[in-house]
């Protein structure tokens, strides 16, 4: 999924929707389209075949290239593709006409049938770019159109006669307007499951995205850290509930200034905060420590809107072999009221399962 405010990460995905339509559409519909295609010209005229197989080639390189590109250059081949096939369109509609490329019955049927269908897949291909998808159809629906036209005027008289350029035109914009009211209630719809997953006062993931992603397996050596802001309630009775949001959204901006992207961070509840770094090797513990001291001094340094100076206070666990992300949650609970007890204003570790009240 897309980040959110300053870089903070979202839940992971193995891949995005966009990308899994698009593998939908290059790797199976693309390549069946291509096979129908060869298996129609059989027989067929040299005209439709020349132009039958020039399609299907295009077909083809489009789905090689998003099979063997990296994933970095998938959107590349998503937006190129529509491109190239609705330059291809135009030439074939430039090419024809009187005294030139002759249409037939079969080249009319592949156009008839495939173009609708292509404006629909490529709305949903562009489920996250309504305005490109939006052109990409307009554009396929007017080449189109001027082909069969265009044909039609060499002499090419198919059984809806005159009506069928109308026809196609009508199909095709029914189609990109169904297409573009489809896009808008699913971008709503991700908008509104967005929104019930973050924090609306500082643009951080909420409790509800915590607890959908700590439902998940993690690997061990995961991190995970509870932060809570020191005395928080009297900055709310002697300043204000006003500058008690401040003070959050500034502590917010510190813990994703300081992790930069290499975590996630969330709102628990209230002044306290839950943090999540992926695994990544023996040391990351360390590093989760390191992190974690960066953000409490930066915040004991910083003085908020209005003068407001505050602590923060930290406890930090890993997922070990065999156990829930629960258990790692309970363990940096545990230590963040044992920094608490301790004074506040520090960072507590509890990496290992050990005897309650005892520091590990």
């Amino acid at each position: 999924m897309t980040g959110d405010r300053q870089g903070q990460p979202q839940e992971p995905e193995v891949f995005s929707l966009p990308e899994r339509i698009g593998r939908l559409y290059f790797r199976i519909a693309l390549p069946m389209v291509g096979g129908s295609l060869l298996v129609g010209a059989v027989g067929a005229s040299a005209n439709s075949q020349r132009v039958i197989v020039a399609l299907t080639g295009m077909t083809v390189v489009g789905a090689l290239l998003h099979l063997l590109l990296p994933a970095r250059w998938h959107d590349v081949v998503r937006r190129a593709f529509p491109v190239m096939a609705i330059a291809f369109v135009l030439t074939v509609a430039l090419l024809s006409g009187v005294g030139g490329l002759p249409g037939d019955s079969l080249l009319l049927s592949v156009v008839l049938l495939l173009a609708p269908g292509t404006v629909l897949a490529w709305s949903l291909l562009f489920m996250d770019d309504a305005r490109m998808g939006r052109l990409v159809g307009l554009g396929l629906t007017a080449s189109a159109t001027l082909l069969v036209w265009r044909w039609q005027q060499a002499g090419l008289q198919p059984a809806l006669a005159g009506t069928t350029p109308l026809l196609l035109l009508v199909v095709c914009l029914t189609v990109v307007s169904y297409g573009a009211a489809f896009t808008e209630i699913n971008r709503r719809y991700l908008d509104g499951e967005q929104a019930q997953r973050q924090d609306p006062l500082t643009g951080l993931l909420n409790r509800r995205a915590f607890d959908e992603h700590t439902r998940r397996a993690h690997p061990p050596g995961t991190a995970l850290a509870v932060l809570d802001i020191d005395h928080f309630k009297r900055v709310n009775d002697t300043h204000g509930h006003t500058a008690g949001d401040r003070v959050l959204r500034g502590v917010a901006d510190v813990m994703l200034d300081v992790l930069a992207g290499r975590g996630q961070v969330y709102r628990w509840g209230g002044e306290e905060f839950a943090l999540l770094l992926p695994s990544g090797g023996a040391d990351l513990s360390a590093e989760a420590a390191g992190l974690l001291e960066q953000i409490r001094a930066e915040v004991a340094r910083r003085t908020f809107t209005g003068g407001q100076r505050v602590t923060l206070s930290a406890g930090l666990s890993t997922v070990q072999p065999g156990e829930a992300v629960q258990a790692a949650f309970e363990r940096a609970d545990a230590a963040l009221r044992e920094a608490k007890a301790g004074g506040r204003d520090r960072v507590v570790s509890r990496l290992h399962p050990g005897p309650p009240g005892l520091p590990s």
